[in-house]
């Protein structure tokens, strides 16, 4: 829990963690759609994504200046970080108190961000949100001293929390939305206690200096950055209530449109671990040649496995769909291969923007984020009214590859770029094809024979992947030596 962990360690083990919590994740989503109408399942979505946007604000300037701060300062040789904590705690906790009594005085006035939602759950998600920037805080100080299992560790504990005590409280007492507030509470609490009882031998006494503007100046740019990013995220979920009104779009609709978002967003949580492990990396790189070769480390995934994982999404849906929700959502197929689309724009966004950040450049990629929420706003002003459910999705999509296009022309300006191999690239496109024609097949195949082919296709291309190279050989040789196997790999 308390030792230092390289990038590949570091990716494997935040991996691993989302492979145990983005279950759980979708067992709770799945019991609460099941437990709850879908009217309702749409306002406690709504209430979820609040806290969502939230969380993305308090994890965004602090938390990531600290890391940086913490992973220079261990490279350096252990260079006194004591004034940095001080200065993220008080910083982040402020904010989040800010952000929290903001919420709590806008939502018990008028109830516009939470519509139905009353006092309780209100002042619960608020507590949420000042225990979520204390937690935060401490993340960030885990992730720079590259302790990423204590990292992994927090974040599984948080979900444990929150899934079994949420379930426990709607399933058995019908608790509804104030269950839902108890369980994020208390899954804050948990995250936030398990962070520091991993990190407690780096953390400072509460007396001593502060660290002031001056040491923490790249937080407001890294803030700026992330939040306008998280925006892309969420905007879609949060929009779509308000610009539908009157046009068709109910609580019901907002709840299929929940369902689609989270199934298709799924692979953005692989694709953010891959990211925060490579981080500390990149910041204590000495050069941009080097930053350069952990960010090609993290990024070459986004099309060897994630791309993978969202053509099931884009070509097939309903395998999953059908399987997995109440017949009531079915309608969410359509807007899942949109919204798929957009989460591999999301996650190479994400990746982008914190290797930026991690070099320094935070505030030039803040400046640049905002085109891209606006093209999602703008996207869907103009399809929500008449399009519903699918405007929104459109919206996300182009938002999330706005800010690549916006993102890659500043990362390009900074960094010297090679290009792809074109072998290498006949390949993927070949391991891909047969990809997309098997998942074709599994599309009209029917319940029983669409899972098999899924299966065979994703077992195919990985098999293709190995064989043909392009899989990083020393990759191949670790997980052989894990699991004792031969693998054969010609290039």
């Amino acid at each position: 829990m308390r030792t230092q962990q390289s990038a590949a360690t570091g990716t494997a083990v935040l991996v691993v963690a989302v492979a145990l919590t983005a279950p759980l994740h979708y067992v709770f989503a799945l019991a609460l759609a099941w437990l709850l109408p879908t009217a309702e399942f749409g306002v406690v979505g709504a209430l979820l994504t609040v806290l969502l946007l939230a969380t993305t604000v308090l994890a965004a300037g602090f938390p990531w200046a600290l890391a940086r701060e913490v992973a220079r300062a261990d490279e350096d040789g252990g260079e006194d970080t004591d004034a940095a904590f001080r200065g993220a705690l008080v910083g982040n906790v402020g904010l989040g108190v800010g952000l929290a009594g903001g919420f709590a005085a806008v939502q018990l006035t008028t109830g516009a961000i939470l519509p139905g939602v009353g006092a309780g759950p209100t002042l619960l998600v608020a507590g949420a949100i000042v225990v979520v920037a204390l937690g935060q805080v401490l993340v960030g100080g885990l992730q720079g001293a590259r302790r990423f299992t204590a990292v992994g560790t927090a974040r599984t504990v948080e979900v444990v929390v929150k899934v079994v005590l949420g379930v426990g409280l709607v399933a058995l007492l019908g608790a509804g939305a104030s269950g839902v507030g108890w369980a994020l509470l208390a899954g804050a609490a948990g995250a936030a206690g398990g962070a520091w009882w991993t990190l407690r031998d780096r953390l400072p006494s509460l007396r001593g200096a502060v660290a002031g503007a001056r040491s923490f100046a790249a937080a407001a740019p890294m803030a700026a950055g992330t939040v306008g990013f998280g925006l892309i995220g969420t905007l879609d979920v949060l929009l779509l209530g308000a610009l539908g009104h009157g046009h068709g779009v109910t609580f019901a609709a907002v709840g299929v449109y929940q369902v689609a978002a989270m199934l298709a967003k799924a692979p953005v949580l692989v694709g953010s671990a891959l990211s925060e492990a490579v981080f500390p990396f990149i910041a204590r790189s000495r050069d941009a040649a080097e930053a350069h070769g952990w960010f090609v480390t993290a990024f070459r995934w986004i099309p060897l496995a994630l791309t993978p994982a969202v053509l099931v999404l884009v070509v097939t849906p309903e395998t999953l769909i059908g399987r997995l929700f109440p017949a009531g959502y079915a309608e969410a197929a359509g807007p899942v291969r949109v919204v798929a689309l957009g989460s591999l724009g999301l996650i190479a966004g994400d990746m982008l923007l914190k290797a930026l950040c991690a070099r320094g450049f935070a505030g030039v990629a803040a400046v640049r984020l905002p085109a891209a929420a606006l093209a999602e706003v703008v996207t869907m002003v103009l399809l929500v009214p008449g399009h519903g459910v699918l405007g929104a999705a459109v919206g996300f999509a182009v938002g999330a590859w706005v800010s690549v296009l916006v993102l890659g022309a500043l990362y390009v300006r900074h960094h010297r770029v090679g290009r792809v191999r074109a072998r290498v690239a006949l390949r993927w496109s070949a391991a891909t094809a047969v990809l997309v024609a098997l998942l074709a097949g599994a599309a009209v195949a029917g319940a029983g024979a669409d899972l098999p082919m899924v299966a065979l296709g994703l077992v195919g291309y990985g098999v293709l992947a190995v064989r043909w190279g392009l899989v990083p050989a020393a990759d191949v040789v670790r997980v052989r030596d894990r699991l004792g196997l031969r693998v054969v790999q010609t290039g």
